[in-house]
């Protein structure tokens, strides 16, 4: 039994190795970036190397699988992610060493939990299961085992994919294990016939179907289905000749000698063990050398033949202390070897944490500055705000006054101006008097030139009056008028500053005729000379707003 479970186990971590065939090319998402192409590269080629490496260095070929999983990770494309956690997992599984298996296990689920992939978190799980059955927990095995199948399942089905055949023939093998492991002998002969189905007569599964072939023909001798497990160990053998591989050929041999033993074949069990050993002897499989030369000893003990029982009983003395010293020395180095890993991981990971923190840290230093100057842009905009608010206000209120001046100022204009149109409408009246009087034919000489002297005062008055009583009245309104006409103009006469006066009130040349007494002719000469003397001659300006700035 213990030699059944060791082959067992063989053909798991064989299985484990080649669940991605050799010559198999790793299918990549590359990018289009020529450096990212460069690095995938060179972690596809690093891969390649550690798939290579494992049978015959391990610690290399994990060494190797763990720098590709670091340039993945930096490189961050999952695809290479997932191939490089893999490669890592099998080696760990190979060499025993499952606390780094469960650490990359759990790093693949990580990335595809993140991803909410389903078809990978059920590979994941189902590697999961795997670990639990080395582990020897067959129902967490089983139960993990079957939900990562269910899941990679699905996830096919909802894609209209189809599960690979690699995938299921390996499948098969490990489901054939568990239940062989939970003695549900039925099942796992179920199994192991599935994946034989699919694996046979294909060269690329050549190794993966002589394993289920072995496992069958070993579960049918535990049976005592005496032909069924004789054609299977011997297709076992067949297959692994053609593979050419010393060890485990070497393996078959023993099922086959184990096989003999059991149906009392003792002639056939001692020619299958002795070949096994010259296999196991070339191969250096000092495991196989000491489970074979212990069966070879049992045989000749049993003969009597005490001279080569004796010499089996060394061999198997001497393998099992080799074997010994060398499990000494490799669980030293395992050991050694898996705790460098952990602690590089856990190195790498605080130095993630204190970057992180101090990332954290530096991030909340900007954060702080940030809002300290913000509020303070904050208060002094709100403190600008307030005093554009309150200028505004003032400019508002100062435009309010100076609009109800200038309503004020038209309104005095207005006035003005009604005031000279009654004097001009109270001097056409002393006019007519006057021309009344002077009409007047009376033969009392006294009486007209008294009428004449009259008219004449009415005149002088008249003449004089109007304009004076105007300018006092336009001055005590438009004080600033004069003063700043004549510091722009100082060569202004008199009758044009009187006629700038009447026209910054914007009377019309009629009005301005009636006020003076001119011809409109007389007036509107006047205006033009007063235009060019403002040097308007050439602006659209018009006088009136000319004058209004001043």
């Amino acid at each position: 039994m213990k030699v059944f479970f060791g082959t067992i186990i063989c053909t798991l971590l064989i299985s484990l190795v080649l669940a991605c065939n050799e010559h198999k090319t790793i299918e990549v998402g590359l990018h289009s970036s020529h450096v990212k192409t460069h690095d995938s590269l060179l972690i596809v080629r690093q891969l390649n190397l550690s798939k290579k490496n494992l049978l015959k260095n391990y610690s290399l070929s994990i060494s190797q699988a763990i720098e590709a999983s670091k340039m993945a990770e930096k490189l961050g494309i999952p695809e290479l992610q997932y191939q490089s956690y893999t490669e890592v997992i099998r080696g760990a599984m190979f060499a025993g060493l499952y606390d780094v298996g469960a650490l990359y296990m759990n790093k693949y689920l990580d990335l595809a939990e993140l991803e909410n992939n389903e078809k990978m978190i059920g590979r994941a799980t189902a590697n999961l299961g795997l670990l639990h059955m080395f582990l020897g927990d067959l129902n967490q095995a089983d139960s993990l085992f079957n939900k990562g199948l269910t899941l990679v399942q699905h996830y096919a089905k909802e894609h209209h994919e189809e599960v690979s055949l690699e995938d299921q023939i390996n499948t098969f093998l490990d489901l054939g294990h568990i239940y062989l492991g939970k003695k549900q002998i039925d099942k796992a002969e179920k199994f192991y016939l599935k994946g034989l189905s699919l694996s046979r007569n294909k060269m690329e599964f050549q190794l993966v179907s002589a394993q289920l072939a072995q496992s069958l023909g070993i579960l049918y001798t535990q049976q005592n289905q005496k032909e069924k497990a004789k054609a299977y160990l011997d297709l076992a053998l067949s297959q692994q000749k053609l593979l050419n591989n010393h060890s485990m050929i070497s393996s078959c041999h023993m099922s086959l000698g184990e096989f003999s033993d059991k149906f009392n074949l003792e002639g056939e069990s001692l020619i299958y063990y002795q070949k096994g050993l010259a296999l196991a002897q070339k191969s250096e499989s000092v495991d196989l050398i000491s489970s074979i030369s212990d069966r070879l000893y049992e045989i000749f003990q049993k003969q009597g033949n005490s001279s080569l029982a004796l010499k089996y009983l060394k061999m198997n003395l001497d393998a099992k202390a080799k074997m010994k010293s060398e499990q000494a020395k490799e669980s030293l180095f395992r050991k050694s070897f898996a705790r460098n890993i952990i602690k590089n991981e856990e190195a790498e990971k605080l130095k993630e944490k204190k970057t992180k923190i101090v990332l954290g840290l530096f991030l909340f230093f900007i954060s702080m500055i940030f809002i300290h100057y913000f509020r303070k842009y904050w208060k002094s905009n709100r403190e600008l705000k307030a005093i554009q608010q309150r200028n505004q206000e003032k400019i508002d209120k100062s435009q309010e006054e100076n609009s109800k001046l200038y309503e004020d100022l038209a309104v005095v204009n207005k006035q003005m101006a009604s005031s000279a149109l009654q004097a001009i409408q109270k001097e056409q009246s002393l006019n007519q008097i006057v021309n009344r009087i002077k009409s007047t034919k009376s033969e009392n000489s006294d009486s007209v030139h008294l009428l004449k002297s009259i008219s004449k005062d009415i005149e002088k008055v008249n003449s004089t009056k109007n304009w004076e009583e105007f300018e006092i009245r336009f001055i005590e309104i438009h004080s600033h008028f004069f003063p700043k006409l004549l510091e722009v103009h100082p060569n202004l006469s008199y009758n044009e500053r009187r006629l700038c006066a009447f026209l910054k009130l914007d009377m019309s040349t009629k009005e301005i005729t009636n006020l003076t007494g001119q011809s409109l002719r007389a007036v509107e000469l006047a205006r033009i000379r007063l235009r060019k003397k403002l040097n308007l001659t050439n602006s659209d300006t018009t006088i009136f707003q000319y004058l209004s700035d001043f």
